[in-house]
């Protein structure tokens, strides 16, 4: 511990954890995705209970290899579309359900609802701001730093995820206020005034067109995916998996649905 080099060999370490495990797949991509890994995080990604057991085994296999302890405890099994009814064990205990988890400080649901992480945004925001309030409030300090903060600290907190839920107004409206109030600190401007107007003047960024760009550079990739010819796979483990466009699918219905927004 405190070695700089300990991060880099523990990754090396880790790196093959999800050798032999099925994973799922992704339309755009030729290989299958097992799962993510980041630092000593860990995310597995199935298809069905079964691929999902499958994969658990193969972890425990792993861990009992290199003699690690793996504290199911702090796991969770989240299912989007759907239940699971079957019980699920990593080296013998039991994993319990979860409706929710946070993956790098981006709250994720099984109903892929945004507003946890807007919320979760908002806090952040504010705990920022009352640590800095005697930076922000002091008058010996240049104005161009104060700016400086918002834009390079205060505004990354607030956009986090914005890929996701940007585009409207509505759901920036409450990060957008607690970082307005972090500029009235030191415009002294009341509070009925043009907030907007401000911002344009003294260069901060806007939280609702920060995020609208970031959700239009998805849009992008998005359908950079959507416009490739996938055609089926057919195999016999796998089954076909044909990506062509449908407006039924959930995906297809979603980049409808970014079409018809407006910045």
């Amino acid at each position: 511990q405190g070695c700089p080099a300990s991060p880099i060999l523990f990754d090396f370490y880790i790196n093959d954890i999800f050798k032999g495990v099925r994973g799922v797949r992704v339309p755009g991509l030729t290989s299958r995705i097992p799962g993510l890994l980041f630092a000593d995080d860990a995310v597995l990604l199935a298809e069905s209970s079964a691929d999902l057991q499958a994969a658990l085994d193969t972890i425990t296999e792993w861990s009992d290899t290199w003699e690690i302890a793996v504290n199911a405890s702090k796991c969770g099994i989240m299912t989007i579309s759907g239940e699971l009814t079957t019980d699920m064990a990593l080296q013998g205990q039991k994993v319990n359900f979860t409706d929710q988890y946070t993956y790098l400080g981006y709250i994720m649901n099984s109903k892929w609802d945004v507003s946890g992480t807007i919320k979760n945004n908002k806090n952040k925001v504010r705990k920022a701001v009352y640590a800095a309030y005697s930076f922000l409030s002091r008058s010996d300090v240049l104005t161009a730093l104060k700016i400086k903060f918002i834009n390079s600290v205060l505004i990354p907190i607030g956009c986090y995820g914005g890929d996701t839920f940007g585009m409207s107004e509505a759901r920036c409206k409450n990060i957008q206020s607690e970082i307005d109030k972090a500029t009235r600190m030191f415009v002294n401007f009341s509070k009925s005034a043009a907030m907007e107007r401000i911002r344009d003047e003294l260069g901060i960024a806007s939280v609702f067109m920060r995020t609208s760009i970031a959700r239009e550079r998805a849009y992008h990739k998005v359908t950079k995916i959507k416009n490739m010819d996938l055609r089926p796979h057919q195999s016999s483990d796998e089954g076909p998996h044909g990506y062509m466009s449908d407006p039924k699918r959930p995906m297809d219905q979603k980049i409808l649905s970014l079409k018809i927004q407006t910045i």
